[in-house]
């Protein structure tokens, strides 16, 4: 599948929530990028990011902006990249974003599961990477790299099975 046109169709997916956030999502997806890999977990992934980033990052601005950048990575992987200009993550933080049900908006609407299931479905499904760069004030970055063909895997089930 063409890469941009996943991230074209989540976007879709998501604009009415883009809309109703006051929120801009920039995306610059190198054209031509084919992956063998798994489009509806990578739409997930990106969904949760930029989820995460309307929900965090901006609590202190009304107009906040989230980009999605992608490209190859030598002939054999994919960059991606989701940041924000919003208020970073604290440093105290970081270190366990990933973790599952880490959160601090308890009680606020967030389970503390998006960026678990993004770090589970991109290591495991996708066969990738992926960390977060922040610092307070200056936004944040979700870097995943990624094999344009994702690992075999055995243990899922096709319609023919």
């Amino acid at each position: 599948f063409p890469l941009d046109e996943v991230v074209n169709e989540t976007l879709l997916t998501l604009g009415p929530c883009i809309r109703k956030s006051g929120h801009q999502v920039i995306k610059e997806i190198s054209e031509n990028v084919i992956m063998d890999s798994y489009p509806g977990a990578l739409s997930q992934i990106l969904a949760n990011l930029v989820n995460n980033a309307f929900i965090h990052a901006f609590t202190d601005k009304e107009q906040g902006i989230v980009r999605i950048e992608a490209g190859p990575l030598g002939d054999d992987e994919v960059i991606l990249v989701v940041s924000d200009d919003g208020c970073g993550i604290a440093p105290e933080h970081i270190g366990r974003i990933f973790n599952p049900f880490f959160t601090t908006r308890l009680g606020g609407g967030g389970s503390g599961l998006g960026l678990h299931i993004a770090y589970n479905q991109v290591t495991g499904m996708l066969g990738g990477k992926i960390h977060a760069e922040s610092e307070p004030g200056q936004g944040a970055r979700f870097v995943l790299t990624m094999p344009r063909i994702a690992p075999q895997r055995d243990d899922i089930k096709t319609l023919a099975d």
